[in-house]
């Protein structure tokens, strides 16, 4: 029994020596990938785009998988979801002089003509203080329009508009009388028959 006592004791001395030699082995590898671990994780990390919101993504730079960017370059737009719409509108270098924060705007809505549809009231929040060069349009400037609603009522049923639709704002500059916008373009082409070339 004593024989076998000590068998036994020399047996489980040896698989406990064999585990804690296959268990340092074991950390030793850990150890040495590691570093290679950290690395890709690291990469993969770096090959990913988070938005900060939940949203839409618009805009996107690259249509291909493997497509290259340069670096800065704007990869996408995120229109955050449940966050009010805004209107960017553009405004004409000859009419700037005349829009500022707080005027009233009217919106229309491409897809769905404002003479059967309606229009949107809005109010300007921001006009940009740089104009931007357009090459159709020349100087241009933009401003900020925030919405009355983000809906319209179309056939009896309420439909939400969405960033990227077209709209056109018309921003409130003042009033005229009807016979002002007849004179006007007579006025101007008087005064410049007048000159003297």
């Amino acid at each position: 029994i004593a024989a076998a006592r000590e068998e036994l004791a020399a047996t489980v001395t040896d698989t406990r020596r064999q585990w804690q030699d296959e268990l340092r082995q074991a950390q030793e590898q850990i150890r040495q990938y590691e570093p290679e671990v950290a690395r890709t994780t690291r990469r993969n990390t770096l090959m990913q785009l988070r938005a900060p919101v939940a949203g839409s993504v618009q805009q996107l730079a690259v249509h291909t998988v493997g497509g290259v960017v340069t670096p800065a370059q704007p990869l996408l737009s995120v229109v955050p979801d449940n966050e009010p719409l805004e209107v960017e509108a553009t405004v004409l270098n000859q009419n700037i002089g005349f829009v500022r924060p707080g005027q009233r705007a009217t919106i229309k809505v491409e897809s769905f003509p404002y003479t059967r549809y309606g229009y949107i009231e809005g109010v300007v929040e921001s006009v940009s203080h740089d104009a931007i060069q357009d090459e159709k349009l020349g100087l241009i400037y933009q401003a900020r329009v925030k919405m009355g609603k983000t809906e319209l009522l179309v056939d009896g049923v309420k439909v939400r508009l969405t960033s990227g639709m077209a709209l056109t704002a018309e921003i409130r500059t003042g009033k005229r009388r009807v016979i002002e916008y007849i004179l006007d373009p007579l006025r101007q082409g008087v005064d410049e028959s007048m000159r003297e070339r």
